[in-house]
């Protein structure tokens, strides 16, 4: 699956409907269809989040093909997520992403649980190195980091930039939870599965690694989508017997397990002589056989 084919506001819907058919074509069974938004339309004032697109789209073929859509938020400051989380129009798309900018926000976004993917801007130098601390702090909740393979088709800088952060990436978190995708704007840009499992290979993967960057690390950030918008949220309040007052001691009493019936002497013999019957007969028949030989 790939889950970042990226719309093009001044594309039309001749354009992404052939990329869509050349994701087909080259055995993708799942795609998402990427809303960017920068941060300067989540501040306060000029608040504006896309609709997600509805794109008429069908292939004739007996292959399940699924299209989603994605939004994913450019995050500068702590307002700019809370102005994206806030918006009802964010909760109308299948899979959420953030890409933050500088290492206070990286590690910001690692701590929230309402995010699917962590999109890291790895075409450019980041001016940090990647740590373990607050990485492993998202993968212990299933948010997935994703790395995007279309830039490295465009120019020699960000190819540069972008292998050598993905490789430090694959490093710190040792493959767990990262996935590949494309990132394409055209129809150019994308390959096929096969081609995609072994760029993986360059950025670090191990080889069953790299199947599981295309193929299934994928179904783990839909689960997470899914999860997240179709699970409630609750609280439960723990305290010691100790602290409970008079009037609730009752709750105390109701929770006890009841203890097993105590069996009276009389029950006890005849259980015991039950039992010596049983032990009698299995001599008696080993007697018998004994003297039939």
């Amino acid at each position: 699956m790939d889950l970042n084919i990226i719309i093009d506001a001044k594309a039309g819907k001749g354009e992404m409907k052939h990329l869509l058919e050349t994701a087909f074509e080259l055995g993708y069974g799942t795609v998402a269809l990427n809303t960017i938004v920068d941060s300067s339309q989540l501040s306060g004032k000029n608040l504006s989040i896309p609709e997600p697109k509805v794109i008429d789209f069908k292939m004739k073929s007996t292959k399940e093909f699924r299209v989603l859509n994605r939004i994913t938020a450019s995050i500068e400051d702590n307002i700019h997520c809370h102005n994206f989380f806030k918006s009802p129009v964010t909760k109308k798309y299948d899979i959420v992403a953030l890409q933050p900018i500088g290492e206070k926000m990286l590690q910001y976004v690692c701590s929230l649980s309402g995010v699917d993917i962590i999109s890291i801007n790895m075409t450019e130098n980041l001016g940090y190195f990647l740590k373990r601390t607050y990485l492993g702090l998202a993968t212990t909740k299933n948010i997935c980091f994703e790395i995007t393979y279309a830039p490295c088709l465009r120019n020699q800088s960000s190819r540069r930039n972008l292998i050598g952060k993905a490789q430090e990436l694959v490093e710190v978190t040792k493959g767990k939870n990262v996935f590949v995708s494309s990132g394409a704007t055209r129809h150019m840009e994308l390959r096929s599965v096969e081609d995609v499992m072994n760029l993986a290979l360059l950025f670090g993967f191990q080889k069953n690694q790299a199947e599981a960057s295309v193929r299934k690390i994928g179904k783990l950030v839909l689960k997470h989508a899914r999860t997240r918008n179709e699970t409630g949220c609750g609280y439960v309040s723990l305290t010691g017997m100790f602290r409970l007052p008079k009037h609730q001691g009752w709750i105390v009493n109701v929770c006890k397990v009841p203890k097993p019936l105590e069996t009276s002497s009389s029950q006890k013999r005849t259980i015991n002589e039950v039992l010596n019957a049983k032990e009698n007969k299995k001599k008696k028949t080993k007697s018998e056989m004994k003297l039939k030989e």
